[in-house]
């Protein structure tokens, strides 16, 4: 016969964790979403600033090193929050091992893909390899 729960016995440690990721990544993913907060707050503040200005303002806008480093962390941050949320999704609600390692294999190549498209599009725009209206 199981014991019933005695939810006053628990240990510190076992709340806020699932059966599948630890502590580590639950705090990591907190970590994030509090980092996220200023990132989102200076993305709003971007788009207003671009709105309305075209392509060329745009452009110019992310040629500030300064910009172009935020839109890098800020991709890079959100990537790795979006990365940890899949995980824990898929390790809490997929149940054959298999198919679970070969979705986070996906999760994991999504993730790199996007971070592998946004810095080629920076180093693009940094080095001014883009030069669309000199035709």
């Amino acid at each position: 016969m199981s014991e019933p729960l005695d939810v006053a016995a628990r240990s510190a440690k076992a709340w806020k964790t699932s059966a599948h990721h630890g502590a580590g990544e639950w705090i990591a993913e907190r970590l994030t979403s509090l980092v996220l907060i200023p990132l989102t707050l200076w993305c709003a503040w971007a788009a207003c600033q671009v709105v309305g200005g075209g392509f060329d303002k745009a452009l110019a806008f992310v040629r500030v090193p300064l910009n172009a480093g935020l839109i890098g962390i800020t991709m890079l941050v959100c990537v790795w929050h979006m990365y940890m949320g899949l995980k824990a999704i898929i390790d809490d609600y997929m149940s054959r091992p298999g198919g679970r390692g070969f979705l986070v294999f996906l999760a994991f190549l999504l993730s790199l893909a996007l971070l592998v498209v946004t810095g080629g599009a920076l180093w693009i725009i940094h080095t001014g390899s883009l030069s669309l209206g000199a035709a």
